[in-house]
């Protein structure tokens, strides 16, 4: 008689298994987001029943959600099958910093996983598929509807956390006496920056929309002080500032609409003035985990954009008649400054 096969699987496999599987671990994680489970779980471990009548979902179900969820580390049952948090769904909680429940739920968005079910047409034609399958761009999705604008904005808040202090105190911003954010949403780095440099003379642009939320925000802050000018940085923004800054702005857009916004961006500069790209430069050799490779194909999906190397950033600066400067990395966080001047 033949051995019996061994059911002992490789680490490899399970790996595998839970990257193909992903789709649907996604959609567990918005449930318990919609629903803020981690939020209900906050006071302690609670059972399914609990839970149910605090959420609203049949318990049976429910159990099954968190059951799933519990063996990839996501939440933690005990014997008894209580459910608690773990150190990964802690970020799933309303308030905290930093915190995915929003990205969670704009990225299972059925808008945006429909363009995501047309990837090998993308990877064919490298068009983004969200505004074919949807009728219109992601901005133009977002802006269609005021809670989607307002959930956009806590996701924006939500996700960087910490990292807004980082970047305000691992460049020097100081040296500049007025500094523009070109398309900062509502303000929460300008904020972090101006609380670690107060001589500095800070304001915001925007479309109007979100200029109106910025107005709010900044207020709210105590940073009432902060012009807020709304506007499309597709055909012009303020002039005047030493600096312009742009937060997670270009990747969003393909090459030839980034040299328009950097152009725009260009004539408004002084002479003297620099501009402040602030997003992820790819490298080389990132370990397995490290974001910034599925981050590009987020881009690649909804957008049309792209994460860029510092050659591609080097080859965008130079056809916008702008010059690169330096390069500087923000420690403890996932982005750099590119810092760039005119051309003479």
């Amino acid at each position: 008689m033949s051995p019996a096969p061994s059911h002992d699987v490789s680490p490899a496999y399970l790996r595998l298994v839970e990257l193909l599987i992903g789709a649907r671990v996604a959609q567990a994680l918005r449930v318990v987001a919609e629903h803020h489970v981690a939020d209900h779980l906050a006071s302690g471990p609670k059972g399914a029943e609990q839970l149910s009548t605090e959420t609203g979902l049949p318990a049976a179900t429910l159990r099954r959600v968190l059951r799933g969820l519990a063996a990839l580390g996501v939440f933690e049952e005990s014997a008894d099958g209580l459910f608690s948090n773990s150190e990964v769904s802690a970020y799933l909680r309303d308030g905290v910093s930093p915190s995915l429940r929003e990205m969670v739920l704009v990225l299972n968005d059925d808008a945006v996983l429909n363009g995501w079910r047309q990837l090998p047409d993308v990877v064919e034609s490298g068009a983004p598929a969200f505004p074919a399958v949807n009728g219109k761009t992601f901005f133009q999705h977002i802006a269609a509807d005021t809670k989607r604008s307002q959930l956009m904005g806590k996701f924006m808040a939500g996700i960087y956390g910490p990292v807004g202090a980082r970047i305000a105190e691992g460049y020097p911003f100081g040296r500049f006496r007025s500094l523009l954010d070109v398309g900062g949403a509502q303000g929460h780095v300008l904020v972090d920056i101006l609380q670690r440099h107060p001589a500095v003379k800070g304001a915001l642009f925007d479309l109007p929309r979100t200029a109106e939320v910025a107005r709010q925000f900044l207020n709210s802050k105590g940073f009432g002080e902060c012009e807020v000018f709304p506007g499309d940085f597709f055909e012009a923004v303020p002039s005047g500032y030493d600096a312009y800054f742009l937060k997670a702005v270009l990747h969003d857009w393909d090459d030839d609409k980034s040299v328009r916004i950097l152009r725009t961006c260009r004539e408004a500069m002084p002479e003297h003035g620099r501009l402040l790209v602030c997003e992820i430069v790819v490298e080389p050799g990132k370990p397995v985990g490290h974001p910034h490779r599925l981050i590009d194909l987020e881009m690649m999906v909804t957008f049309g954009g792209k994460e860029r190397t510092a050659s591609e950033f080097g080859r965008l600066l130079d056809e916008a008649g702008l010059q690169l400067e330096q390069i500087t990395p923000i420690e403890t966080s996932f982005v750099s400054i590119v810092e760039a001047s005119r051309k003479p």
